[in-house]
């Protein structure tokens, strides 16, 4: 045989051997395929469970907590759990005077009532002195 057919021949061979490849899947492939497939389900589920659990909490922030019956209750228990509740749950609690400057919040300012009677006399005596501009009704 000459050179030209013998390598005429090898290459019929190896496309050949190439097309059989492809139409007969390998065992070895096809186990690997079948892991990589369970764990890309497993990776997805995973990943929708998770997602789930978010859009829950956005639309219910606060958790629920297993409040105690009336039989456990005590002062202390219940203050535990109150805090534990709120904790989750940023509640702002201040109170700002008429374009001022200091904000009292509770446990930082000692709220004091008379402030807001002093606040509210001086706006009703304002209001007096200019009773043309407020009985306009």
């Amino acid at each position: 045989m000459s050179e030209t057919q013998n390598s005429t021949s090898q290459k019929a061979m190896d496309e050949d051997n190439k097309a059989a490849s492809q139409t007969m899947p390998n065992t070895q492939d096809k186990d690997c395929e079948d892991k990589l497939t369970q764990v890309a389900l497993a990776l997805v589920e995973d990943v929708i469970s998770y997602a789930v659990k978010i859009v829950e909490e956005e639309q219910n922030p606060l958790k629920n907590i297993k409040w105690m019956t009336h039989g456990e209750f005590t002062v202390e228990k219940g203050r535990k759990q109150i805090d534990e509740y709120f904790s989750d749950a940023p509640i702002g609690v201040f109170y700002v005077g008429d374009h001022q400057a200091l904000v009292h919040r509770p446990g930082m300012v000692r709220f004091r009532e008379n402030w807001q009677k002093n606040l509210t006399d001086a706006k009703h005596s304002f209001m007096e002195s200019f009773s043309f501009l407020f009985n306009r009704v």
